[in-house]
């Protein structure tokens, strides 16, 4: 009896062990989470958050880079704060959602942010001297790319991606007051300076005549004029710009602001009139040669920023999309507020960015800029001719 007695406690307590086991074998290690149970999660998730949830282990960054695409497009824009004194940080905010997220960047001592391009920062020494660069940072994949600093004056870059086997890039400077722009690949060991000075003296213009954007699209750089003259940039040896016959649109003077916008389809002006703060947006029509001016928005909503990092929208993309579409959201006046302005309305209506909330650490010296999510993996390739 005792024998059995000690056989029936062993018995059981192999029971309990084996009840143990089979519940502790329904559970999965956390990278074996199932996919469906990974889409629940990062639902929830903002884009720095979401794009961190790739960094856990070599399962989760393989789900990440199947699905950033469509999950950042679905992301609507966030404003980015980037404080003068900056160290190590910088801040994004929805204007949406109200939700401020902090994204820890590599040293910013003694650099100043000149505006965006493709999602990278760009980033120029405070002090000039011989050996300055131009710092190329993506927040969001920490990605860098470093140019020395154009020999020239410059305001604000465009950055492409050179249809070649090895990854290669192109970083184009451009000057709104001087009759030249420059432009340097990543391979190059000397900027390429174009001026342009004595270039278009053949046709009728007024003075002063420069070109004051550029945009890629379709696999060509496209630059515009003060005149709201288009053409496209040949970068070989030998660059040259060639422009095209498209008709104009009226009552140009030196109070507007113009600038270009590559977005899907469509090549967009967007004519800014400096006394009213208003803007309106033409689309260039391939087939006619002109320039169309757009009476609605439709579903579309335009963010404009202080000279660089504009983009267009569709709501419908987002997320619990329940925002104003049909309008253009701005930011770069002030610090603290950002305008929108409705196509049929004269003037825009100004709102604060953070809601009552406190601003955080921030100074005069950077305007905020609207930044895009869905930019940040991406750059525009060009096309050989």
């Amino acid at each position: 009896m005792v024998a059995q007695g000690a056989s029936d406690i062993n018995l059981k307590r192999t029971r309990s062990k084996k009840k143990k086991l089979d519940e502790y074998n329904n559970w999965r290690p956390w990278p074996d989470l199932p996919e469906p149970m990974l889409d629940l999660i990062t639902k929830s998730l903002g884009p720095i958050d979401y794009l961190m949830f790739g960094c856990v282990c070599r399962t989760w960054r393989s789900y990440i880079a199947t699905y950033k695409n469509g999950f950042l497009a679905s992301q609507p824009p966030l404003v980015l704060f980037l404080s003068t004194h900056a160290r190590r940080a910088c801040y994004f905010y929805s204007i949406f959602d109200r939700k401020l997220y902090k994204a820890i960047l590599p040293n910013l001592i003694g650099k100043s942010c000149l505006g965006i391009t493709c999602g990278y920062l760009v980033l120029k020494d405070k002090e000039g001297r011989t050996d300055s660069q131009i710092w190329l940072l993506n927040p969001f994949t920490r990605h860098e790319l470093r140019f020395p600093s154009p020999p020239k004056t410059y305001c604000h870059f465009i950055l492409a991606a050179l249809a070649t086997p090895l990854p290669e890039f192109v970083l184009i400077a451009f000057c709104r007051w001087q009759p030249y722009f420059q432009f340097r690949r990543s391979t190059d060991v000397h900027w390429t300076v174009y001026d342009y000075n004595d270039k278009f003296n053949g046709s009728p213009r007024h003075n002063p005549w420069m070109i004051i954007d550029g945009a890629v699209f379709k696999g060509k750089v496209y630059v515009l004029t003060s005149h709201a003259e288009i053409g496209i940039l040949n970068l070989n040896s030998h660059p040259y710009v060639t422009l095209l016959k498209v008709k104009g649109i009226a009552d140009l003077n030196c109070r507007l602001q113009l600038r270009l916008l590559a977005s899907d389809e469509q090549l967009l002006m967007i004519r800014g009139i400096i006394e009213f703060d208003y803007h309106s947006v033409y689309e260039l029509n391939f087939s006619k040669m002109q320039w169309v001016q757009w009476q609605s928005l439709g579903d579309q909503a335009l963010f404009l920023g202080h000279r660089t990092g504009s983009g267009l929208y569709n709501i419908t993309r987002w997320k619990g999309h329940r925002q104003c579409a049909n309008c253009i959201y701005k930011v770069g006046n002030a610090t603290n507020k950002y305008d929108v302005q409705f196509l049929d309305q004269r003037y825009p209506k100004s709102f604060p960015i953070m809601q009552g909330k406190r601003m955080p650490d921030f100074n005069l010296g950077n305007y905020p800029f609207w930044y895009f999510p869905h930019l940040s993996c991406s750059v525009d390739s060009l096309v050989d001719d």
